[in-house]
């Protein structure tokens, strides 16, 4: 997903309000689990998900709300389990979505390729029955 280019489509996404307002302290806890991920996994390196060193997803974040739901509020580095299955949760839905575009962007090739050759064909057969219709009347 992108931002809309449309302006008042746009105004209609209020990312900062809905980041500020809705769940401040829970964006929060998730900003300091990416760092302190960051910082175990990419040490000195700029906030970035590796992808290649989180793979299992929703298994993860489930070991996490089980933890939380058991009464271990944090994990052993002091960050909330919720926080990390957020997290967890988040980069699950990021995939999802990158691999529908990806879907949408080959049945798109497909399509346009698909009519590419349905064109030339129509062509070639418009072409032949001209062809064929200058014969008869000579």
């Amino acid at each position: 997903m992108s931002l809309p280019t449309d302006d008042k489509a746009r105004k209609a996404m209020p990312i900062l309000t809905y980041l500020t307002e809705y769940f401040p302290d829970a964006t929060l806890a998730e900003v300091a689990v990416s760092v302190a991920g960051n910082e175990q996994h990419n040490p000195g390196e700029p906030l970035h998900w590796a992808r290649e060193k989180s793979k299992d997803q929703l298994n993860t974040a489930f070991r996490h709300m089980w933890d939380h739901k058991r009464g271990t509020v944090k994990d052993i580095d002091g960050q909330y389990h919720l926080a990390k299955a957020i997290w967890r949760l988040k980069a699950e839905l990021q995939l999802q979505i990158e691999a529908d575009k990806l879907k949408r962007s080959e049945l798109t090739k497909n399509i346009i390729e698909t009519a590419a050759i349905i064109d030339a064909q129509f062509t070639e057969v418009k072409d032949d029955s001209r062809r064929k219709g200058k014969a008869r009347r000579r």
